[in-house]
């Protein structure tokens, strides 16, 4: 009897190990473009040591996204937080394009906070991330 559980629960063990881990799929839609020319710079991280600029985040998922279809759709996202920065590359030359430290092209976060003086903390706009289908609108606020 013993050996007989013993047994089980090694078996359990192995396919609990073996067993993948939860994966949700995130649906992206932006909002609020002032034109469909050039593209959408979006950045997905989880790790707030690299937001909003995930450039050396080596997990990030940095996307480009036509302008003139402003949709995204991710899936085999783990279920934790990330949070999602966008940029509206409206001259296509892939970069962020400021006058006097205030953005001339569109950004947004996700979870849509008020935007004033620098970018939210990453805490504000971290969207959690459950099994199955995970949507999010984010829209575009434009300084200049």
């Amino acid at each position: 009897m013993i050996a007989r559980f013993a047994m089980s629960a090694a078996l359990l063990a192995a396919a609990t190990a073996a067993a993948p881990a939860p994966t949700g799929k995130l649906d992206l839609s932006f909002t609020n473009l002032r034109s469909a020319k050039g593209n959408l710079l979006v950045c997905i991280t989880a790790d707030p040591r690299y937001f909003p600029d995930c450039t050396d985040d080596p997990d990030k998922r940095f996307l480009t996204v036509p302008a003139a279809r402003p949709v995204l759709q991710l899936s085999g996202l783990p279920a934790k937080r990330f949070a999602v920065t966008v940029h509206h590359d409206e001259n296509a030359n892939d970069k962020l394009d400021t006058f006097v430290g205030v953005p001339k092209e569109g950004i947004g976060f996700s979870r849509n906070p008020r935007i004033s003086f620098g970018p939210p903390k990453f805490d504000r706009v971290a969207l959690p991330i459950a099994p199955g289908t995970n949507r999010e609108a984010v829209k575009l606020q434009y300084f200049l």
